[in-house]
């Protein structure tokens, strides 16, 4: 039996931390209750934290209640209840459990990998020194928790030697004749899952304060006072038309913002996307910030930096932001090229420093501590104090122009939903991209794109509330 912590509005009781039989939706529905009372079952959100972010969390659950089904699990009773060949596996099992038993929608991971599990996927990329292997932190893992069948997906079909213990291989690289889809994962998600990237209480208590006071603005705020931001810096195409057509896909009635490039090629009529422009948008007030072009752990090239984070003064009117652009939603070390600690407890120093390894890398622990947790952007941004944003999707590494795909379908989504919720939002994005890039049947070429293209929503962050209600 699982050891958690329950708040189920639905059932009217309070469950913490013990053993217990809680019924299943599917054995609920079985009770001789009205159609009508099965019918109007809130959505479950599940929030997974460890143990020593309860009290923070308070507010935000009884925040939800008011229109969700909340369940507060502990990420220590999960793992010790749960079975898996390591913690990402155990935790993934409870999530499996959850949509599967009892139709959980939406799961917020209350922890960055300093305290919450994160799972890498592999890609067989041509890098000598390292094997030709790399690792990239993967959240869709938690989210795809079932194969097309409904059973449990557990990205790991090649358990052959030392890919036992490499998840949702990605092929096609180096290797072309294997699928690109080497542990044949399902990839379209089941779950609407976010991440707070947080590691101390107060950051707990920091967003838990935005997400309620975002919620409870765009309750009171007319449709009418809605604003989009779109900021495209040069990249490796141009975006600018691309952007554009994600403006028509928004709300109606939405007042849109553009800040684009100019080059030699073509002028933009638009103002240039300079900090300077960037940093006066957000403090003015925008509710959504679309982002295009080049990008840094620590940046949008040219748009946006760290260092700008104290001239930030919109903790009234927090954005969601989204970027295309690489590695700017940073969450973890990137193995084998950056320093690490893997499985076994053996140090790396990386092959960016010269470390060469003459067999396939072992997998990194998965947790990453202290000098193995980097900053950036994106957690800086919703972390980091009051001002910056309420939720951020972006890549934690390398992006590529297929990206734009994922915007496309995120955007789509939020325009066309008449009650649209960041996690929705994202999931539906994942599904469109899947199927616009027809990645059930991408095969490799001579190059390295399609298993890009293929692992592209693979590396996608979500950091915020999957259940986030969004302005409409």
């Amino acid at each position: 039996m699982h050891y958690r912590s329950y708040f189920w509005a639905t059932f009217g009781f309070v469950y913490i931390a013990g053993r217990s039989f809680v019924p299943s939706y599917a054995e609920e529905s079985k009770k001789s209750e009205p159609v009508a009372a099965v019918s109007a079952v809130k959505p479950l959100l599940v929030v997974v934290a460890p143990r020593q972010f309860e009290q923070e969390l308070q507010p935000l659950v009884e925040h939800k209640r008011k229109e969700l089904t909340v369940e507060l699990a502990f990420l220590e009773d999960i793992l010790a209840g749960n079975r898996g060949v390591d913690d990402p596996e155990k935790l993934k099992h409870f999530l499996y459990a959850a949509w599967h038993e009892r139709h959980a929608q939406y799961v917020l991971l209350v922890g960055d990998a300093e305290v919450l599990p994160v799972r890498y996927m592999v890609l067989d990329r041509i890098t000598p020194a390292a094997f030709d292997y790399s690792f990239y932190p993967s959240d869709l893992y938690y989210a795809d928790v079932a194969k097309a069948d409904g059973s449990f997906d557990d990205w790991n079909a090649q358990k052959d030697g030392f890919h036992a213990g490499y998840f949702g291989e990605v092929r096609g690289e180096k290797n072309k004749d294997d699928p690109i889809n080497y542990d044949g994962i399902h990839y379209k998600p089941e779950l609407a899952v976010g991440r707070w990237p947080v590691n101390a209480a107060e950051e707990v208590r920091i967003v838990a304060a935005k997400t309620i006071q975002f919620e409870n603005r765009i309750a009171a705020q007319p449709p009418s006072a809605y604003r989009a931001a779109l900021i495209c810096n040069s990249g490796w195409i141009d975006a600018r038309g691309a952007m554009d057509r994600e403006a028509e896909t928004l709300p109606k009635g939405w007042k849109i913002e553009k800040r684009y490039y100019s080059d030699r090629r073509s002028r933009s009529d638009a103002p240039p996307p300079d900090r300077a422009e960037v940093l006066r948008l957000l403090n003015e007030g925008v509710d959504l910030m679309l982002h295009a072009g080049h990008g840094q752990g620590n940046q949008w090239e040219q748009s946006l930096h760290l260092r700008d984070l104290p001239k930030m003064n919109n903790a009234d009117r927090l954005p969601v932001v989204m970027s295309i652009g690489c590695d700017t939603a940073r969450f973890a070390t990137l193995p084998p090229y950056e320093p690490y600690l893997d499985i076994n407890g053996v140090e790396h120093k990386g092959t960016y420093v010269g470390e060469t390894f003459a067999a396939p890398p072992p997998p990194a622990v998965p947790y990453a501590k202290g000098k193995y947790n980097p900053l950036g952007l994106g957690k800086q941004l919703l972390r980091a104090g009051p001002n910056g944003a309420v939720a951020y999707i972006g890549c934690n590494t390398g992006g590529q122009p297929c990206g734009l795909t994922l915007m496309d379908g995120f955007t789509k989504a939020w325009g066309q939903s008449p009650s649209p919720r960041l996690g929705d939002c994202w999931k539906e994005a994942v599904a469109y991209y899947y199927d616009e890039q027809h990645l059930d049947a991408i095969k490799p070429d001579a190059g390295w794109y399609p298993a890009s293209i293929f692992f592209q929503a693979m590396k996608f962050m979500v950091y915020g509330d999957p259940s986030l209600r969004l302005p409409h």
